[in-house]
């Protein structure tokens, strides 16, 4: 079933997609797991939305957390690993996936639920002024911010809906309820188009006398019969030329399916959709799997739901289970009647069932039920966990411990290559030891840090620490010039830890060329936990060397990043973080300090050093100790955080390393961090956290405004530099 040369390894399952079928694979994976497998899934984002509750959410009756499953601790429940990114390519016959700016991820197994977006290309303009209804939250972010602005809008808003199915009737409706409440006197006029004689066709003549009859009571006009040709900034032409007003167009049309597939060399349908047989493989590639929106079931045409989504999941999970086995799949035979509940804006709703059509608001309440009893499911803290794979002998330690050169030559060949200035011996031609011409005048500046890691992206890990170990170059004022990588990969085949070495240096070597610092060496060898590290060289003029000394009375704190990591990610590994919380951190932990450690500089910043792993409060004792007789006043209320960071110390959540740095706190800044629990954040360890500073008062605004023009929407001042008689660090 496997290629030849993994078939003594774990076999790799990727999952592409969040859909619908894919949250029941995952769960099912994380209840029974295959010992030996390494399973994978690929996700735009690390939520993935519940479609039968989104009308409920537009509505105003769903909190985002209630209708999102947080794919995130489905994955870390069941040991799967989360790549956040989106598919770009599939090359089916090399069983190999693109994402943008990574190397391709390798598969035996590939299951693909990645959904469809609106087919709008036969309307002008509608890819600048069209909002597609998928992805969902690209969909809800743009909705936001046209709410954001609409007040500013003279008059009535005109939003009109194009597409007269189940889905575009829904949303409509939805959306109109959301806004009507929400608006100004003004208010809003809906218009829903349909290019059909009728709405909703392929269900009974009494739903859609309902729909029309709510359609009606909201006061939303119809457009029977009519498509859409033509979209622009304030309006819509349809076929006939008329033109409507338009200040938002949201397209709920027929289904497109992925550009990308296009090019894969799977089997597609006349519409570019995947052909899958009745297990839900392709009918080209036996090693490829399919569900939902995506897919083209060659027994029956199925419409384009997430009710047959979720009918798929089960029987997914039971075949990619199967064809891993190498024992016979089983069919999935699709319901030919469903049960449709079909909202109506308010809490009330439609149901259904052939020919059978009811209404009311117990319809709604039946309605709730069963989609929380869904997403009941994908919750919970179930025992999960993978099982670890056997090791059918134990690993040699000391120099045997290397990584084998075959897998390193391999990797190294396949990886972009950057030159640097005065670079003798690199990886070019490799020897016993780099080597390289410091410059006349220069001092040459070195760093090192290494930690194990925290997420399970080996790409995203490789960015975030060479980020990370990057940054004390940054604080000391020095240009970064080169490095060499200390990486520990955990075994799991020669075949797995060569995909996860290219995936680990090239997201390090992607940050190491945006600071144009070149890779000339390093070492590697097996271990336990994937961990990774740099030597980082840089160089500065001799006289322009910063250090942690120079603090002055008077003096303002900034602090150029939020404060937050520790604790977010300490909840991530229990499944409890917010998605919205870690995606918050994880941006912020790849953003280069770079160009803040510049504007610092140029406000004449005299103490500087980086907030890390002693946290705020460790490293600004560092400046304090550099320059005796100072003490730092600090406003708590000013202390910038992270998204979700303080509602998650509010709950008891605090990074391992969080004890050992009150410790070395004073007796007075101790007392209070237990007395007031949001204090504990001064504790807090950061990643790649920002610059700690010791800025002039006069110059203080202005480099705080130079910072937020550069992209350090978080920063602020925090506190300031006083002398005389207290604790090191007191509160205000």
């Amino acid at each position: 079933m496997f290629p030849p040369a993994l078939r003594t390894a774990s076999p790799h399952l990727l999952l592409l997609g969040g859909g619908h079928a894919h949250v029941e694979v995952l769960r099912r994976f994380a209840l029974a797991p295959e010992p030996n497998w390494r399973l994978t899934l690929i996700a735009r984002e690390s939520e993935a939305p519940y479609s039968g509750m989104l009308p409920g959410l537009l509505a105003g009756h769903y909190t985002r957390a209630e209708c999102h499953v947080d794919l995130g601790a489905l994955c870390r429940r069941g040991g799967v690993r989360l790549i956040r990114a989106a598919a770009s390519g599939l090359d089916a016959n090399a069983q190999a996936v693109h994402c943008a700016d990574r190397p391709p991820l390798a598969y035996d197994l590939l299951s693909i639920d990645v959904g469809s977006t609106p087919a709008a290309t036969a309307i002008a303009g509608a890819a600048e002024h069209g909002l597609p209804v998928k992805p969902v939250d690209g969909f809800l972010e743009r909705l936001a911010a046209f709410e954001s602005v609409a007040g500013d809008h003279a008059g009535k808003r005109h939003v009109v809906v194009i597409g007269g199915g189940a889905g575009g009737v829904e949303l409509c409706l939805a959306l109109h309820h959301r806004l009507v409440r929400r608006s100004s006197a003004g208010g809003y006029q809906f218009t829903l188009i349909s290019d059909g004689a009728t709405i909703l066709p392929n269900h009974a003549a009494g739903v859609r006398r309902r729909l029309l009859a709510a359609l009606t009571e909201a006061g939303i006009r119809l457009r029977l019969g009519q498509a859409a040709r033509a979209v622009s900034f304030a309006h819509l032409t349809l076929t006939d030329g008329t033109s409507l007003p338009c200040d938002l167009a949201i397209l709920a049309t027929g289904a497109a399916a992925p550009a990308w597939l296009a090019s894969s060399g799977l089997a597609l349908d006349g519409q570019g959709f995947l052909r899958i047989d009745n297990s839900l493989r392709s009918v080209s590639h036996p090693q490829v799997f399919a569900a939902g929106d995506c897919a083209a079931f060659d027994a029956l045409p199925l419409p384009k739901s997430g009710v047959y989504a979720v009918r798929q999941g089960p029987v997914l999970a039971e075949n990619l289970r199967r064809a891993g086995q190498g024992v016979p799949l089983r069919d999935y035979r699709p319901q030919r009647r469903t049960l449709a509940l079909i909202a109506t804006g308010p809490r009330h709703a439609i149901a259904s069932y052939g020919p059978l059509a009811l209404s009311g608001a117990w319809v709604w309440r039946w309605k709730d039920r069963i989609d929380r009893r869904w997403m009941a499911m994908y919750r919970g803290a179930e025992a999960m966990g993978s099982a670890p794979g056997a090791m059918s002998e134990m690993r040699c330690g000391g120099c045997a411990a290397k990584l084998p050169g075959g897998l390193l030559g391999r990797v190294m060949a396949r990886l972009p290559r950057q030159q640097g200035e005065g670079i003798v011996l690199a990886l070019e031609a490799p020897d016993d030891a780099a080597a390289f011409a410091v410059p006349a005048g220069k001092l040459l500046v070195q760093s090192v840090d290494q930690f194990r890691s925290f997420i399970d992206d080996p790409y995203l890990f490789g960015r975030i620490a060479a980020n990370h170990c990057l940054s004390d170059l940054y604080a000391m004022g020095a240009t970064p010039h080169s490095a060499q990588a200390l990486v520990t990969l955990p075994f799991a085949g020669e075949a797995a830890m060569e995909a996860d070495l290219e995936q680990l240096l090239s997201g390090a070597l992607a940050t190491l060329a945006e600071a144009d610092c070149p890779l000339i060496g390093g070492h590697s060898a097996e271990g336990t936990e994937l961990a990774f590290g740099l030597t980082v060289n840089g160089l500065a003029e001799a006289g322009a060397v910063r250090r942690k000394g120079g603090l002055q009375v008077g003096d303002a704190l900034l602090l150029s990043k939020p404060l937050g990591t520790g604790v977010i990610f300490a909840a991530d590994m229990r499944g409890q973080a917010p998605p919205e919380a870690v995606a918050a951190a994880l941006a912020s932990m790849q953003q280069s300090s770079r160009a803040a450690g510049l504007e610092l500089s140029r406000a004449g910043c005299l103490a500087l050093t980086d907030v890390t792993g002693f946290g705020l409060a460790g490293h600004l004792m560092e400046l304090l100790r550099a320059s005796p007789g100072l003490r730092a006043v600090l406003r708590p209320q000013a202390l910038p955080l992270l998204p979700g960071a303080a509602a998650l110390l509010a709950a008891g959540f605090a990074s391992t390393a969080s004890p050992g740095n009150e410790a070395l706190a004073a007796p007075g800044l101790r007392a209070k961090a237990r007395a007031e629990p949001a204090l504990a954040i001064l504790f807090d360890p950061q990643t790649a956290g920002g610059l700690l500073a010791g800025i002039p008062q006069a110059a203080a605004a202005h480099c705080l405004a130079a910072l937020h023009r550069a992209g350090y929407a978080g920063a602020a001042v925090i506190g300031r530099v006083a002398d005389g008689p207290g604790e090191p660090i007191a509160l205000e």
